[in-house]
C-alpha cells in the first residue's frame, strides 16, 4: 500500500466551531495550543489528530500576515495538507471588542466571594476574558 505525499506549498485551515465556520483560508503554517503545549503543522505534515487546549491559535498567512485567534479546547486534524480545527468555541482578533471584554473582567472581579464549588469556573471564564484580551491586542 502506497503512502500519498503532499508536496503542495501551502496548507488549507478550517476552523469551526458548533455555531459558526470561523475560518476558512489557506496558509503557510498553523500554531496551535495542545492540551500539552503548542503544535506546529507544515505543508506536507503526517497525519495526526490532536487535543487542544485554551489558547492562541496562530495562522500564518498566504499574504504574509499572521492572524490570531482564541479557541477554548477541541481537536485538530490534519490530513493531506488540510488542517481543521473543530472547537466550542473561537473568535479572531479583528472580532474581539476589548471594551466588552474590559467591562466582562470588572463584572467578574466585583462578584462576592464565591462557594468552592464555583471557583473552577470563575477561573475558567476569567482565563478565558484574559486570552481574548492577549489575542486582541495583536490585531
Amino acid at each position: 500500500m502506497a503512502t500519498e505525499i503532499a508536496t503542495d506549498k501551502h496548507l488549507h485551515l478550517t476552523v469551526i466551531t458548533p455555531a459558526r465556520a470561523v475560518l476558512d483560508t489557506d496558509a503557510h503554517g498553523v500554531v496551535a495550543p495542545a492540551f500539552d503545549g503548542e503544535v506546529g503543522v507544515l505543508p506536507g505534515h503526517a497525519a495526526m489528530l490532536a487535543l487542544l487546549g485554551t489558547g492562541e491559535l496562530r495562522v500564518n498567512g498566504m499574504d504574509g500576515k499572521v492572524r490570531h485567534l482564541a479557541i477554548r479546547g477541541g481537536f485538530l486534524q490534519v490530513n493531506h495538507n488540510r488542517v481543521t480545527v473543530l472547537t466550542p468555541e473561537s473568535i479572531s482578533a479583528e472580532e474581539i471588542k476589548l471594551d466588552e471584554v474590559n467591562a466582562e473582567l470588572q463584572k467578574l472581579s466585583a462578584q462576592p466571594h464565591l462557594k468552592p464549588e464555583e471557583m473552577a469556573a470563575f477561573e475558567t471564564q476569567k482565563a478565558w476574558l484574559k486570552l481574548k484580551e492577549k489575542v486582541a491586542s495583536k490585531k
